[in-house]
């Protein structure tokens, strides 16, 4: 019980806090530098009175105060007009194609990474079919491919060859922004699976007579043991690759003018709206470090005894 107290409180809880301040305090000094922020007096009756507008480290005090408090501030008093619910709606637009993204990222790289290592070790897989290798061959290739190409021009061609209407456009930005980050976990699947099929304790376990399990591991064979313990090294470095993913779907959202955060971003560093940019910053890292953190937390429950020191 002490041990998952600390695990996640020392996994959770002082590295959200941590980089949560370190990344907002660190875009709000980029702010900064920038020329202070001109703006029209709302209660001026001509157009010659402004307000010279410059945030400041006390400012970014009093907006960690209002966060602590669950107050977070989406607007500053010059574009005041904002909706908290309509910053919701586009929030949730956001983490969802950022989710959406990241599992089909996770699922074609380990499923393709996981086959590749199988077939590799004919001990482990039996003799290796013409038809199991073009498979794996054709499957690397294409999330090679995919990886190679910016996200939104695959989003683009896509939407182009599937002629997806307006309500499967999130689904198919979610596979184009996937499909860019599964390489990198098929790499590391497939690395780190090969390893565990090489150790000792997979020999062991077939000289002993344990079943095989063909291109996949199943349960009760001797590579689902193996695909247990790669998930110890290949879960959290895969949520890793969330921030990429959440960058990545910013960029789309604004290229396509989806309702999502990615536009928000953008008017509000136009306009030097800095309690936004702040919000959405803080909002992509809670995002990123939840999904670490049940990364982690599934990697504990597959071993304990790695986390209890």
């Amino acid at each position: 019980m002490i041990s998952l107290v600390r695990f996640v409180f020392f996994r959770f809880v002082l590295r959200l806090i941590w980089i949560g301040l370190l990344a907002t305090f660190g875009i709000q000094l980029l702010l900064t530098f920038l020329p202070p922020k001109v703006v029209m007096d709302p209660r001026s009756t001509t157009q010659e009175k402004t307000i010279v507008q410059q945030w400041t480290t006390g400012d970014y005090v009093n907006w960690v105060g209002l966060i602590i408090k669950g107050d977070p501030m989406v607007s500053d008093k010059s574009t005041g007009n904002w909706l908290a619910a309509e910053f919701r709606s586009r929030a949730w637009n956001t983490l969802a194609l950022c989710w959406n993204a990241f599992l089909v990222a996770a699922f074609m790289g380990m499923f393709v990474g996981t086959a590749k290592a199988t077939l590799n070790n004919e001990i482990v897989s039996g003799t290796s079919s013409s038809v199991m290798n073009y498979f794996s061959s054709a499957s690397n290739s294409m999330l090679f491919l995919c990886s190679s190409i910016p996200a939104y021009i695959i989003a683009y061609f896509l939407f182009l060859l599937l002629k997806s209407e307006s309500n499967l456009f999130l689904a198919v930005i979610a596979l184009a922004l996937g499909s860019g980050s599964a390489m990198d976990v098929l790499r590391l699947t497939s690395n780190v699976h090969s390893r565990e099929l090489q150790s000792k304790y997979v020999e062991n376990a077939l000289a002993v007579g344990l079943q095989t399990s063909g291109l996949l591991p199943r349960p009760g064979t001797v590579a689902w043991h193996a695909f247990r313990n790669s998930l110890i090294t290949i879960l959290p470095v895969t949520a890793y690759r969330l921030p990429l993913i959440v960058s990545s779907a910013l960029v789309v959202e604004v290229v396509f003018d989806l309702p999502g955060l990615g536009e928000s971003l953008l008017k509000s560093l136009i306009q030097q709206d800095v309690p936004m940019v702040l919000t959405i910053i803080l909002i992509s890292v809670v995002f990123v470090q939840v999904c670490v953190f049940l990364a982690d937390v599934l990697a504990f429950i597959l071993h304990p005894q790695k986390f209890a020191g």
